[in-house]
């Protein structure tokens, strides 16, 4: 939710997200789609997750150039990405997958081909006004089914040692939930 408020309005514009079936990524696009945005969703493997981005609420393959991208991989992805803004579009940065940096081509940052004053953007996290309204949507959506937490592994707080050196390794694609006590 931080970072589509980065892109601005976004009913009737075209939004990418990539990762969209990672932890993170899969988060945005039920509420860009909602939003009224045309979303489309980027993965490591498209074929494979087809019909997963298409239940998350993507509209298809990436065609024409996009107002705003919610980028969850960083690195070539969001170099690749910033290239796909359209004119005025804005890049919103929320994280870094791989190790790789960032490397952009010459004139990246020139307004050439149409696409003048774009730009990317990081977000806060922190308590900001908004915060709180957003984090009780994206509950009620939890909890109405509209978000899909994608729980990998439910555990108890006694296995979190070894539950999170798992999520860490890239073992457990999805959230986790560990119980205190029962």
């Amino acid at each position: 939710m931080r970072a589509l408020h980065r892109l601005g309005p976004i009913t009737g514009r075209r939004v990418l997200v990539t990762g969209a079936t990672g932890a993170v990524g899969r988060y945005a696009v039920p509420p860009a789609r909602l939003g009224g945005a045309h979303v489309t969703a980027s993965t490591s493997d498209p074929d494979a997750h087809g019909g997963e981005l298409r239940e998350l609420g993507a509209h298809g393959q990436l065609g024409r150039a996009v107002t705003g991208v919610i980028d969850v991989v960083g690195g070539e992805a969001l170099v690749q990405a910033y290239d796909k803004l359209a004119e005025g579009g804005i890049l919103a940065s929320v994280g870094q997958v791989g190790s790789t940096g960032e490397r952009f081509p010459a004139l990246a940052f020139s307004g050439h081909d149409g696409r003048n004053d774009r730009s990317v953007t990081s977000f806060l996290l922190g308590a900001q006004a908004g915060l709180p309204a957003d984090l009780a949507w994206s509950a009620a959506r939890v909890t109405d089914n509209t978000l899909t937490p994608h729980i990998a592994r439910r555990d108890s707080w006694k296995n979190a040692g070894t539950t999170i050196q798992a999520l860490t390794e890239g073992r457990l694609p999805g959230k986790v939930v560990l119980d205190i006590g029962q």
